[in-house]
């Protein structure tokens, strides 16, 4: 499943410290808005989404590190395609981005050739847990495979957008992206979000469990899970390509966007 591009999703997302080529300008400045495929807006897939992280939530016993404070709010879901920190500088600005964004259009609509982007939430992971232990996780998403059209059409225009915005100097984090283990996803949780800080949580109670049983589709007796697991939340599909500030709110709890690529004919 591996692909060419570099992404990062949701809350899970962290980009510091990084270097600018040709520059002595150490990017110590903390991410301000990310390139992001909202597919949290469908009623449905919130409803499944909240159905499953509530049975983790009353799973008897108690799964080990599982609370209510490190769900995502099922109307933030999306997958993001790149982090940026932009300035007031020339070149740097949000209008630059939005400027970029909207110029990549035509060729995302080439690209589409005349179908939707959609996005299968097809696999189950956890994100690099503490020492390689799933019993000390940070970050459980929901993903594609690419064994479908769908995918093959995501990672397409996924990796143009990024590739896109990696010319021109707004994502700086230029390692390679896969589709697969930690990197393009939806994150479900993250414990970023705990009070008091980051007190992992266990993937293998969850694997374990009754609950899970519902809703994998792959056998678990000797399931190796550094591998994902094989779920069906759906194919959904994506209106616009956004760029979204960081930490931000709407008033349904969404992301709020700053600027959009429409993907409607």
């Amino acid at each position: 499943m591996a692909t060419n591009f570099t992404a990062r999703a949701s809350a899970s997302t962290s980009s510091r410290g990084r270097f600018s080529r040709g520059t002595n300008r150490n990017y110590n400045l903390r991410p301000t808005h990310f390139i992001s495929l909202p597919i949290g807006h469908h009623i449905q897939l919130q409803q499944s989404v909240k159905s499953f992280t509530d049975g983790l939530l009353n799973c008897k016993p108690a799964l080990p590190g599982v609370d209510r404070s490190i769900v995502i709010a099922p109307r933030r879901l999306h997958l993001t395609l790149g982090v940026m920190t932009l300035e007031n500088s020339p070149g740097r600005t949000l209008a630059d981005a939005q400027a970029l964004l909207w110029k990549l259009r035509t060729r995302v609509m080439e690209l589409l050739d005349g179908h939707s982007l959609c996005i299968p939430l097809t696999e189950m992971s956890i994100m690099n847990p503490d020492r390689s232990d799933a019993d000390n996780a940070h970050v459980l998403w929901l993903g594609p495979s690419l064994d479908t059209e769908d995918a093959q059409r995501l990672k397409s225009v996924s990796e143009f957008v990024n590739k896109a915005f990696s010319d021109a100097g707004f994502i700086q984090d230029r390692r390679p992206l896969k589709p697969t283990w930690n990197q393009l996803h939806c994150t479900i949780l993250n414990t970023s979000h705990r009070k008091p800080p980051r007190q992992p949580f266990s993937y293998s109670a969850i694997l374990t469990s009754l609950f899970i049983r519902g809703f994998v589709r792959t056998p678990l007796q000797s399931h190796d899970f550094r591998n994902p697991v094989k779920v069906e939340f759906g194919t959904w599909s994506v209106d616009e390509i956004q760029i979204c500030k960081m930490g931000s709110y709407g008033p349904e709890g969404e992301y709020v966007s700053c600027g959009c690529c429409l993907l409607a004919p």
